[in-house]
């Protein structure tokens, strides 16, 4: 809970002002010229609301103000002044170093208003503030979630694209094909060895191979090895599931002349 401020050089005053707030739930701390006040200020984190008199020797109420508004801007702050101080008073409103000023005598409804409605208004501004703080934070945190996740994209993107590299310069024709049958890979050296010269991704694996090739993917089989004979040349077709994480998105063939094989053996 927030505590309110007199500050008052005659102690009858300050403890009239202090017994009115006690008695009706606020937590009240006194000093007695504008000096002590800031003093006391200085390690008073949570006033909301000083309550100071105009006429104090040395500082007053109004020079109060003006060096509260400097060293502690959000505590709202409340001048008791009599009518021949109202030149005084009107300069500290023109310059917005008060938030109301009561003439005395005061009356005790209208002082338990101003305090509570400037309590009211500091516990927004506070409350606000930490809403922010919060929102910062968030988005300081958001920012640096993107930022990782954004170098780890560009990371699997550059390792995507050194593997397509990979793929596409391999001495051996490969392909890949969805599980409902669509060609979505299909690298350089399959498209020569079966006469294509654009790209057959995203086209039926029926119109991209021969027929002799359809029953590998109709009767799909992990891991199988397979000779077949295509326009009297025989191929060595290699099949192997595409998994990730347990999950089967596709499936991936080799095609190997056998002349190419048996070089190799």
């Amino acid at each position: 809970m927030s505590k309110i401020m007199i500050v008052d050089d005659e102690a009858n005053v300050a403890k009239s002002v202090k017994r009115l707030l006690e008695a009706n739930d606020f937590d009240v701390v006194v000093a007695e010229d504008g000096k002590s006040a800031l003093q006391m200020l200085r390690n008073e984190t949570e006033v909301s609301v000083v309550v100071s008199d105009q006429r104090m020797p040395k500082m007053t109420g109004s020079e109060l103000f003006s060096q509260l508004s400097v060293e502690r801007p959000d505590i709202k702050r409340i001048l008791l002044t009599g009518y021949t101080d109202l030149d005084s008073i009107r300069d500290a409103v023109n310059k917005g170093n008060i938030f109301r000023f009561l003439l005395k005598p005061w009356d005790d409804d209208e002082l338990l208003a101003c305090v509570e409605e400037g309590e009211h208004v500091f516990m927004v501004q506070q409350e606000n503030k930490r809403l922010r703080k919060e929102l910062e934070l968030s988005n300081t945190n958001l920012e640096y979630a993107v930022e990782q996740k954004t170098r780890v994209l560009n990371m699997n993107i550059r390792s995507l694209e050194r593997y397509e590299k990979i793929v596409e310069n391999l001495p051996v024709g490969v392909i890949c094909v969805s599980d409902d049958g669509m060609v979505v890979l299909a690298n350089q050296h399959f498209c020569h060895e079966f006469g294509f010269e654009n790209a057959v991704e995203g086209m039926s694996f029926k119109r991209v191979l021969p027929s002799d090739f359809h029953p590998l993917i109709e009767n799909y089989k992990a891991g199988a090895v397979n000779k077949i004979c295509h326009e009297n040349r025989w191929l060595t077709v290699t099949s192997k599931s595409l998994e990730l994480d347990k999950t089967i998105y596709g499936m991936l063939f080799s095609f190997q002349s056998l002349d190419y094989a048996n070089e190799n053996q």
